[in-house]
């Protein structure tokens, strides 16, 4: 299945950094699959483009990277692209991932409501450790890919045509994975360290689907 996919990627905070670098792998992903690819990169992440691009193009996949609260996710310079009870129904007829801290506590459920197909976030903080040395190479930090590699892979899964609730599992799944690695003797302290914030962004992230209403044909 070929997908249409849009992606924000704020730049201008170490956060942002980080998770939009982290981002590119999906992208590189995505257009090796053959998906159409809209990439809101840096200062085009901002909600004129954003509501644009989702008009013009309808992507069925929308891949958000940026801060957030429990009812809004925001671009670039943290300008807002999407609140609740503002212009949620931008998401109708689409797939969610949210990339943001608490955004599925309030703005995912409002999103449903909208008819979206389905929102996959954190109702809390998302956490992340780094390596101080890799602040500028963040695609190498060994430390940073403790947690984007799981969390990357809801975009993974779904780009592989898995539900949202199998890529929701599966996003989980990993972290369990990474979580039962870290808790070994092989471990270093810093990698020990960050198993309590691994346990924490696999408990906080949620996944909020619509009703399909059943049907019948005569």
């Amino acid at each position: 299945m070929k997908h249409r996919l849009l992606v924000t990627r704020p730049n201008f905070d170490l956060t942002t950094r980080y998770i939009s670098t982290w981002a590119n792998k999906i992208i590189t992903l995505a257009k090796e699959k053959g998906s159409d690819v809209f990439d809101l990169d840096k200062k085009r992440a901002s909600r004129k483009e954003f509501e644009s691009m989702i008009k013009k193009n309808e992507p069925t996949i929308v891949f958000l990277n940026g801060h957030g609260n429990y009812d809004v996710v925001t671009g670039q310079d943290n300008e807002e692209l999407v609140r609740a009870g503002d212009n949620e129904k931008l998401l109708k007829s689409k797939v969610i991932y949210a990339l943001s801290c608490r955004s599925g506590k309030i703005l995912g459920p409002s999103s449903i409501k909208a008819e979206a197909d389905a929102y996959i976030g954190y109702d809390e903080d998302f956490i992340f450790l780094y390596d101080e040395n890799k602040r500028t190479r963040p695609e190498q930090d060994k430390t940073a890919e403790i947690f984007l590699e799981p969390s990357n892979q809801v975009m993974v899964s779904l780009l592989k045509n898995h539900t949202p609730k199998e890529a929701h599992k599966n996003s989980k799944q990993s972290f369990a994975r990474k979580i039962k690695k870290l808790l070994s003797s092989q471990s270093t302290v810093l990698e020990s360290s960050a198993v309590r914030y691994l346990i924490w962004n696999m408990q906080h992230q949620v996944c909020c689907e619509g009703v399909v209403t059943p049907t019948a044909r005569a």
